[in-house]
Protein backbone atom coordinates (compact mmCIF):
# COMPACT_ATOMS: atom_id res chain seq x y z
CA UNK A 1 0.00 0.00 0.00
CA UNK A 2 0.91 3.47 -0.78
CA UNK A 3 0.14 6.65 1.27
CA UNK A 4 0.12 10.12 -0.62
CA UNK A 5 -0.73 13.73 1.24
CA UNK A 6 -1.90 16.48 -1.31
CA UNK A 7 -3.05 20.07 0.08
CA UNK A 8 -6.34 20.84 -1.13
CA UNK A 9 -6.06 24.08 -3.35
CA UNK A 10 -8.77 25.85 -1.08
CA UNK A 11 -6.31 25.47 1.92
CA UNK A 12 -3.01 24.27 2.09
CA UNK A 13 -3.38 23.88 5.22
CA UNK A 14 -6.18 21.24 4.90
CA UNK A 15 -5.14 17.80 3.19
CA UNK A 16 -6.35 14.91 1.69
CA UNK A 17 -5.03 11.23 2.23
CA UNK A 18 -4.93 9.21 -0.75
CA UNK A 19 -4.11 5.56 -0.66
CA UNK A 20 -3.19 2.99 -3.24
CA UNK A 21 -3.65 -0.90 -2.69
CA UNK A 22 -1.95 -3.70 -5.22
CA UNK A 23 -4.19 -5.09 -7.73
CA UNK A 24 -4.76 -8.60 -5.50
CA UNK A 25 -6.04 -6.54 -2.46
CA UNK A 26 -8.34 -4.68 -4.57
CA UNK A 27 -9.69 -7.69 -6.27
CA UNK A 28 -9.98 -9.15 -3.13
CA UNK A 29 -11.89 -6.76 -1.12
CA UNK A 30 -14.00 -6.16 -4.42
CA UNK A 31 -14.88 -9.89 -4.35
CA UNK A 32 -15.92 -10.19 -1.04
CA UNK A 33 -18.12 -7.04 -0.74
CA UNK A 34 -20.12 -8.67 -3.70
CA UNK A 35 -20.47 -11.44 -2.15
CA UNK A 36 -20.89 -10.31 1.17
CA UNK A 37 -24.01 -8.14 -0.68
CA UNK A 38 -22.21 -4.91 -0.21
CA UNK A 39 -22.83 -2.62 -3.38
CA UNK A 40 -19.55 -1.14 -4.60
CA UNK A 41 -19.62 2.69 -5.37
CA UNK A 42 -20.41 3.64 -8.81
CA UNK A 43 -18.00 6.57 -10.36
CA UNK A 44 -18.03 7.20 -13.76
CA UNK A 45 -15.08 5.73 -15.85
CA UNK A 46 -13.73 5.22 -19.48
CA UNK A 47 -14.57 3.85 -22.94
CA UNK A 48 -12.77 1.50 -24.71
CA UNK A 49 -12.90 2.27 -28.17
CA UNK A 50 -11.99 -0.10 -30.89
CA UNK A 51 -10.89 1.34 -34.28
CA UNK A 52 -10.52 -1.39 -37.04
CA UNK A 53 -8.61 0.83 -39.46
CA UNK A 54 -6.11 2.05 -37.42
CA UNK A 55 -5.36 -0.92 -34.92
CA UNK A 56 -5.75 1.27 -31.94
CA UNK A 57 -8.43 1.68 -28.98
CA UNK A 58 -9.09 5.24 -28.60
CA UNK A 59 -9.74 5.84 -24.36
CA UNK A 60 -12.46 7.87 -23.35
CA UNK A 61 -13.02 10.09 -20.35
CA UNK A 62 -16.28 9.48 -19.43
CA UNK A 63 -16.77 12.51 -16.96
CA UNK A 64 -15.43 14.89 -19.37
CA UNK A 65 -16.27 13.06 -22.87
CA UNK A 66 -12.50 13.49 -24.35
CA UNK A 67 -9.72 11.45 -25.54
CA UNK A 68 -6.98 10.70 -23.02
CA UNK A 69 -5.13 7.72 -24.67
CA UNK A 70 -4.91 5.91 -27.75
CA UNK A 71 -3.43 2.21 -27.47
CA UNK A 72 -1.88 0.85 -30.26
CA UNK A 73 -3.02 -3.37 -30.78
CA UNK A 74 -3.15 -5.61 -33.07
CA UNK A 75 -4.67 -6.21 -36.41
CA UNK A 76 -7.92 -4.88 -37.13
CA UNK A 77 -9.35 -4.71 -33.76
CA UNK A 78 -13.30 -5.32 -33.46
CA UNK A 79 -14.37 -6.84 -29.86
CA UNK A 80 -14.28 -5.16 -26.32
CA UNK A 81 -14.81 -6.10 -22.89
CA UNK A 82 -13.75 -4.54 -19.53
CA UNK A 83 -13.13 -5.74 -16.07
CA UNK A 84 -13.03 -3.10 -12.80
CA UNK A 85 -11.65 -6.38 -11.04
CA UNK A 86 -9.10 -7.30 -13.14
CA UNK A 87 -8.61 -3.80 -14.04
CA UNK A 88 -8.38 -4.67 -17.69
CA UNK A 89 -9.99 -3.95 -21.42
CA UNK A 90 -9.65 -7.40 -23.32
CA UNK A 91 -9.42 -6.81 -27.36
CA UNK A 92 -10.26 -9.12 -29.81
CA UNK A 93 -7.84 -8.52 -33.14
CA UNK A 94 -9.91 -10.45 -35.79
CA UNK A 95 -7.26 -9.75 -38.82
CA UNK A 96 -4.15 -10.38 -36.45
CA UNK A 97 -5.71 -13.34 -34.69
CA UNK A 98 -5.32 -12.20 -31.17
CA UNK A 99 -6.48 -10.84 -28.37
CA UNK A 100 -4.64 -7.62 -26.85
CA UNK A 101 -4.88 -6.67 -23.07
CA UNK A 102 -4.98 -3.44 -21.73
CA UNK A 103 -3.95 -2.41 -18.11
CA UNK A 104 -6.77 0.47 -17.57
CA UNK A 105 -5.35 1.69 -14.69
CA UNK A 106 -2.15 2.98 -16.82
CA UNK A 107 -3.42 2.43 -20.03
CA UNK A 108 -0.72 1.37 -22.02
CA UNK A 109 -0.35 -2.63 -23.87
CA UNK A 110 -0.07 -5.43 -21.38
CA UNK A 111 0.12 -7.56 -23.82
CA UNK A 112 -1.34 -9.59 -26.98
CA UNK A 113 -1.43 -13.11 -27.49
CA UNK A 114 -2.10 -15.26 -30.53
CA UNK A 115 -5.62 -17.17 -31.15
CA UNK A 116 -6.12 -19.36 -33.87
CA UNK A 117 -8.97 -18.29 -36.23
CA UNK A 118 -10.87 -14.93 -36.15
CA UNK A 119 -11.78 -14.02 -32.69
CA UNK A 120 -14.95 -11.32 -32.77
CA UNK A 121 -17.31 -11.46 -29.85
CA UNK A 122 -15.79 -10.79 -26.16
CA UNK A 123 -17.39 -11.92 -22.78
CA UNK A 124 -16.51 -11.97 -19.23
CA UNK A 125 -17.98 -14.19 -16.69
CA UNK A 126 -19.68 -12.72 -13.71
CA UNK A 127 -16.63 -13.37 -11.29
CA UNK A 128 -14.01 -11.86 -14.32
CA UNK A 129 -12.03 -14.71 -13.79
CA UNK A 130 -13.13 -16.62 -17.11
CA UNK A 131 -12.63 -14.33 -20.82
CA UNK A 132 -14.69 -16.08 -23.59
CA UNK A 133 -13.95 -15.61 -26.70
CA UNK A 134 -16.31 -16.44 -30.18
CA UNK A 135 -14.23 -17.18 -32.97
CA UNK A 136 -15.98 -16.33 -36.20
CA UNK A 137 -13.83 -18.44 -38.88
CA UNK A 138 -13.49 -21.99 -36.36
CA UNK A 139 -17.07 -21.83 -34.98
CA UNK A 140 -15.95 -22.29 -31.25
CA UNK A 141 -15.99 -20.27 -28.21
CA UNK A 142 -12.45 -20.38 -26.44
CA UNK A 143 -12.92 -20.34 -22.69
CA UNK A 144 -9.66 -18.31 -21.41
CA UNK A 145 -8.11 -17.79 -17.80
CA UNK A 146 -9.03 -14.04 -17.95
CA UNK A 147 -5.42 -13.26 -16.02
CA UNK A 148 -3.15 -16.02 -17.25
CA UNK A 149 -4.71 -15.40 -20.75
CA UNK A 150 -3.95 -19.73 -21.08
CA UNK A 151 -6.96 -21.23 -23.09
CA UNK A 152 -8.95 -23.88 -20.93
CA UNK A 153 -10.84 -25.20 -23.46
CA UNK A 154 -12.70 -24.33 -26.58
CA UNK A 155 -17.15 -25.22 -27.05
CA UNK A 156 -18.07 -26.35 -30.68
CA UNK A 157 -20.80 -24.10 -32.01
CA UNK A 158 -22.81 -22.68 -34.21
CA UNK A 159 -21.85 -21.72 -37.46
CA UNK A 160 -20.14 -17.86 -37.48
CA UNK A 161 -20.55 -16.88 -33.09
CA UNK A 162 -20.39 -13.48 -32.97
CA UNK A 163 -22.07 -11.43 -29.99
CA UNK A 164 -22.53 -13.08 -26.45
CA UNK A 165 -24.28 -12.50 -22.90
CA UNK A 166 -24.20 -14.55 -20.25
CA UNK A 167 -27.18 -15.49 -16.93
CA UNK A 168 -25.89 -13.37 -13.68
CA UNK A 169 -25.37 -16.62 -11.94
CA UNK A 170 -22.85 -17.31 -14.83
CA UNK A 171 -24.45 -20.64 -15.45
CA UNK A 172 -25.83 -20.68 -18.93
CA UNK A 173 -23.63 -18.84 -21.62
CA UNK A 174 -25.78 -16.86 -24.85
CA UNK A 175 -24.44 -16.77 -28.53
CA UNK A 176 -25.61 -15.48 -31.32
CA UNK A 177 -24.60 -17.19 -34.40
CA UNK A 178 -24.91 -15.40 -37.03
CA UNK A 179 -25.08 -18.10 -39.94
CA UNK A 180 -26.83 -20.68 -38.21
CA UNK A 181 -29.73 -18.09 -37.20
CA UNK A 182 -30.25 -19.01 -33.84
CA UNK A 183 -29.10 -18.80 -30.47
CA UNK A 184 -26.70 -22.15 -28.65
CA UNK A 185 -27.63 -22.12 -25.22
CA UNK A 186 -24.34 -23.30 -23.30
CA UNK A 187 -24.10 -25.12 -19.98
CA UNK A 188 -21.22 -23.38 -18.79
CA UNK A 189 -20.71 -26.48 -15.96
CA UNK A 190 -20.55 -28.97 -18.59
CA UNK A 191 -19.40 -26.84 -21.53
CA UNK A 192 -21.82 -28.34 -23.67
CA UNK A 193 -25.15 -27.02 -25.63
CA UNK A 194 -28.04 -27.49 -24.11
CA UNK A 195 -30.21 -26.06 -26.69
CA UNK A 196 -30.26 -23.88 -29.81
CA UNK A 197 -33.27 -21.55 -30.50
CA UNK A 198 -33.70 -20.05 -33.72
CA UNK A 199 -34.73 -16.35 -33.78
CA UNK A 200 -34.48 -13.80 -36.75
CA UNK A 201 -32.12 -13.80 -40.13
CA UNK A 202 -28.12 -13.24 -38.91
CA UNK A 203 -28.42 -12.67 -35.08
CA UNK A 204 -25.09 -10.37 -34.03
CA UNK A 205 -25.09 -8.02 -30.65
CA UNK A 206 -26.79 -9.69 -27.83
CA UNK A 207 -28.11 -8.26 -24.38
CA UNK A 208 -29.58 -9.66 -20.84
CA UNK A 209 -31.22 -7.55 -18.63
CA UNK A 210 -30.18 -7.36 -15.36
CA UNK A 211 -32.53 -10.57 -13.56
CA UNK A 212 -31.36 -12.74 -16.58
CA UNK A 213 -35.19 -13.22 -17.56
CA UNK A 214 -34.75 -12.00 -20.98
CA UNK A 215 -32.52 -11.98 -23.80
CA UNK A 216 -32.41 -9.92 -26.43
CA UNK A 217 -30.86 -10.64 -30.05
CA UNK A 218 -30.51 -8.12 -32.70
CA UNK A 219 -31.20 -9.32 -36.25
CA UNK A 220 -29.44 -7.88 -38.90
CA UNK A 221 -31.10 -8.95 -41.87
CA UNK A 222 -34.87 -9.15 -40.49
CA UNK A 223 -34.47 -5.70 -39.36
CA UNK A 224 -35.83 -6.71 -35.78
CA UNK A 225 -35.40 -7.42 -32.17
CA UNK A 226 -36.14 -11.17 -30.40
CA UNK A 227 -36.86 -10.38 -27.11
CA UNK A 228 -36.30 -14.45 -25.52
CA UNK A 229 -37.97 -15.41 -22.36
CA UNK A 230 -35.02 -17.17 -20.87
CA UNK A 231 -37.23 -19.59 -18.76
CA UNK A 232 -40.13 -20.89 -21.02
CA UNK A 233 -37.79 -20.01 -24.53
CA UNK A 234 -40.79 -17.89 -25.65
CA UNK A 235 -39.80 -15.28 -28.31
CA UNK A 236 -41.76 -11.96 -28.94
CA UNK A 237 -40.39 -10.11 -32.10
CA UNK A 238 -39.86 -6.26 -32.29
CA UNK A 239 -38.94 -4.78 -35.82
CA UNK A 240 -36.87 -1.44 -35.74
CA UNK A 241 -34.32 0.06 -38.17
CA UNK A 242 -32.20 -0.66 -41.47
CA UNK A 243 -29.51 -3.68 -40.90
CA UNK A 244 -29.57 -3.80 -36.95
CA UNK A 245 -26.60 -4.36 -35.26
CA UNK A 246 -25.87 -4.10 -31.52
CA UNK A 247 -28.04 -3.25 -28.72
CA UNK A 248 -27.60 -2.41 -24.62
CA UNK A 249 -30.49 -2.12 -21.94
CA UNK A 250 -30.91 1.32 -20.69
CA UNK A 251 -29.90 1.86 -16.45
CA UNK A 252 -33.70 1.54 -15.72
CA UNK A 253 -34.17 -1.28 -17.61
CA UNK A 254 -37.26 -0.19 -19.68
CA UNK A 255 -35.50 0.77 -22.37
CA UNK A 256 -33.37 -1.02 -25.04
CA UNK A 257 -31.09 0.66 -27.69
CA UNK A 258 -30.10 -0.57 -30.66
CA UNK A 259 -28.09 0.87 -33.67
CA UNK A 260 -28.92 0.38 -37.28
CA UNK A 261 -25.98 0.69 -39.47
CA UNK A 262 -27.58 1.40 -42.92
CA UNK A 263 -29.99 4.31 -41.54
CA UNK A 264 -27.44 5.95 -39.39
CA UNK A 265 -29.57 5.66 -36.44
CA UNK A 266 -30.50 4.35 -32.97
CA UNK A 267 -34.29 2.55 -32.19
CA UNK A 268 -35.23 3.02 -28.98
CA UNK A 269 -37.71 0.08 -27.81
CA UNK A 270 -40.18 0.35 -24.66
CA UNK A 271 -39.87 -3.07 -22.85
CA UNK A 272 -43.49 -2.48 -21.50
CA UNK A 273 -45.25 -1.87 -24.89
CA UNK A 274 -42.71 -4.10 -26.83
CA UNK A 275 -41.88 -1.83 -29.55
CA UNK A 276 -40.04 0.84 -31.23
CA UNK A 277 -41.29 4.22 -29.48
CA UNK A 278 -37.97 6.52 -31.31
CA UNK A 279 -35.53 6.82 -33.56
CA UNK A 280 -32.89 8.82 -33.54
CA UNK A 281 -30.12 10.20 -35.41
CA UNK A 282 -26.32 9.43 -35.03
CA UNK A 283 -23.13 9.37 -36.55
CA UNK A 284 -22.76 7.38 -40.06
CA UNK A 285 -22.86 3.61 -40.07
CA UNK A 286 -23.23 2.78 -35.61
CA UNK A 287 -22.38 -0.59 -34.27
CA UNK A 288 -20.64 -0.35 -31.01
CA UNK A 289 -23.11 0.76 -27.98
CA UNK A 290 -22.97 0.51 -23.76
CA UNK A 291 -24.36 2.88 -21.27
CA UNK A 292 -22.49 4.33 -18.88
CA UNK A 293 -24.07 3.59 -15.49
CA UNK A 294 -23.86 6.47 -13.46
CA UNK A 295 -25.72 9.11 -15.25
CA UNK A 296 -27.18 6.74 -18.05
CA UNK A 297 -26.00 7.91 -21.04
CA UNK A 298 -25.79 5.83 -24.18
CA UNK A 299 -22.14 5.84 -26.30
CA UNK A 300 -22.71 4.90 -29.94
CA UNK A 301 -19.23 4.17 -31.81
CA UNK A 302 -20.03 5.36 -35.46
CA UNK A 303 -17.81 2.96 -38.01
CA UNK A 304 -18.58 5.61 -40.87
CA UNK A 305 -17.96 8.98 -39.49
CA UNK A 306 -14.88 7.77 -36.75
CA UNK A 307 -16.51 9.09 -33.93
CA UNK A 308 -18.58 8.69 -30.56
CA UNK A 309 -22.25 10.09 -29.95
CA UNK A 310 -23.13 10.27 -26.37
CA UNK A 311 -26.92 9.97 -26.38
CA UNK A 312 -28.97 11.18 -22.89
CA UNK A 313 -31.40 7.92 -22.40
CA UNK A 314 -33.87 10.36 -20.46
CA UNK A 315 -34.41 13.52 -22.78
CA UNK A 316 -33.22 11.27 -26.16
CA UNK A 317 -30.70 13.89 -26.84
CA UNK A 318 -27.65 14.06 -28.51
CA UNK A 319 -25.27 15.59 -25.83
CA UNK A 320 -21.89 15.49 -27.76
CA UNK A 321 -19.99 13.86 -30.77
CA UNK A 322 -16.35 12.70 -30.00
CA UNK A 323 -13.96 12.15 -32.54
CA UNK A 324 -12.06 8.63 -32.80
CA UNK A 325 -10.04 6.45 -34.30
CA UNK A 326 -10.40 5.07 -38.49
CA UNK A 327 -13.43 2.46 -38.27
CA UNK A 328 -14.91 2.28 -34.59
CA UNK A 329 -16.69 -0.72 -33.72
CA UNK A 330 -16.82 -0.99 -29.94
CA UNK A 331 -18.38 -4.34 -30.22
CA UNK A 332 -19.28 -5.16 -26.41
CA UNK A 333 -19.41 -3.94 -23.24
CA UNK A 334 -16.91 -0.97 -23.49
CA UNK A 335 -17.25 1.29 -20.81
CA UNK A 336 -15.23 0.33 -17.47
CA UNK A 337 -16.99 1.03 -14.50
CA UNK A 338 -14.85 1.72 -11.59
CA UNK A 339 -12.66 4.47 -9.50
CA UNK A 340 -9.90 5.24 -10.97
CA UNK A 341 -6.34 6.19 -10.01
CA UNK A 342 -7.07 10.04 -10.87
CA UNK A 343 -7.20 12.65 -7.86
CA UNK A 344 -9.75 14.94 -7.80
CA UNK A 345 -9.04 18.05 -5.85
CA UNK A 346 -11.51 20.66 -5.17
Amino acid sequence: MQVRIKPTKANKSQQIIILKFPLPLIALISVTLLMSGFALPCFSGSAYITNQGDNTVSVIDTDSNRIIETVKVGLAPVGVVVSAINQRAYISNVDGQSISVIDTIKNQLVNTYPIKGSPVGLLLSPNNKTLYVADWTEDVIYQIDAITMKIQSKIKNGKAPAGMAISPDGKRLYVANRDSDDVSIIDTNTQQISQRISVGKHPFGLAINRSGSELYVVNVISNNVSVLNTTNLKIQTIKVGEHPYCITPSKNGQLLFVTNTQDDSVSVIDLAQKQSIATIKVGEVPEGISMEDKTGNIYIANWGSNQVSVLDSQTLKILTQIKTGDKSRAFGKFILESPSNKTILN
